[in-house]
């Protein structure tokens, strides 16, 4: 199975990039046509397509700000249910996460105010006596839950990166297509997830002492693309972690300021939401808040993502 490059007609095997002139592949990143084998030219059957125009959503250059946020709203907005539904991927289990811990918890933990109670020599006995009450199969189901959570976020993320790629190729984005190309890498997804957090335990360490803070962030930055060329490219772990190093290299400073300025834009919606909660009692009313505007923000940041993982892949280093 492999897709037809319409800018070279280059084939392609499960890859939303073509090998050979790097052009989004289109046909809804879903093969255009079936074959025994690839290398043999007169087995190939071409199924009649529309020629699709890969310039039709004119990617921004890397820096241009202001148009990779319009291009990114633009995509959010044609696709707004598409995207939703993908963010729900990981919004809905945030959200029973979150009450089933309430829940476990509720009548369990010691409250501060009980802390209160005791002095330093008796706070360490008392803490150990009352968190034993916790049952054992609490603590367990409690562990997998937190575990559930980040891997149902990576699903969602790569997932509406995919997104991005789709409609930057003049295609509708398919919740089915952008699921299935991020489960079916979910595995390499998590190892190379796994991979970059032992990477970078060093420079978490010294940030603590301010020193790894520049070198943290040189670090994110420059590998900050290594899902998206995994879920996009089908690359493996290496390849996905050079890929992203090469292609931010000496653009680091470019995508540095890119990155912090959507941080900011969307950091505003929550800090907003911090605000309100500040007087809500409801720890009810504040987690179901909080999912329903982490939904409607993240399809926006890994749309920013994707888009601008495509213009750097598009643009030559300068």
């Amino acid at each position: 199975m492999g897709i037809k490059c319409d800018h070279c007609g280059e084939i392609n095997r499960n890859q939303a990039f073509c090998t050979n002139c790097g052009q989004v592949v289109s046909s809804d990143l879903k093969a255009r046509y079936e074959s025994q084998n690839l290398g043999d030219a007169e087995k190939i059957q071409y199924e009649p397509h529309q020629p699709v125009n890969s310039e039709d959503q004119l990617l921004p250059k890397p820096g241009q700000l202001v148009d990779l946020i319009a291009v990114s709203a633009s995509a959010y907005k044609q696709n707004f249910k598409s995207f939703l539904i993908l963010a729900l991927v990981n919004g809905i289990p945030a959200l029973l996460i979150g009450l089933i811990v309430r829940a476990l918890l509720e009548t369990e933990t010691i409250s501060f105010q009980d802390l209160q109670q005791y002095g330093d020599s008796q706070l360490s006995e008392k803490f150990l006596l009352e968190l034993k009450t916790i049952l054992t199969w609490k603590i367990f189901t409690i562990l997998i839950f937190v575990l559930i959570s980040p891997i149902a976020k990576l699903i969602s993320a790569t997932a509406i990166i995919v997104g991005a790629a789709q409609f930057a190729n003049s295609e509708k984005v398919s919740p089915i297509v952008c699921l299935n190309y991020s489960i079916s890498r979910l595995g390499r997804l998590i190892i190379l997830s796994l991979f970059l957090i032992g990477l970078l335990i060093i420079p978490i360490a010294l940030s603590l002492i301010w020193i790894g803070i520049p070198i943290l962030i040189y670090l994110l930055v420059r590998w900050l693309f290594a899902w998206s060329s995994m879920v996009l490219d089908n690359t493996g772990i290496k390849r996905s972690i050079q890929a992203s190093w090469d292609l931010v290299e000496k653009r680091w400073w470019i995508t540095f300021g890119v990155s912090l300025a959507i941080l900011i834009l969307t950091l505003l919606p929550i800090i907003l939401l911090t605000l309100i909660s500040s007087n809500l009692k409801s720890d009810l009313i504040l987690l179901i808040l909080d999912v329903f505007v982490g939904a409607l923000i993240s399809p926006f940041q890994f749309i920013v993502t994707g888009i601008y993982f495509l213009s750097l892949k598009k643009f030559p280093k300068s």
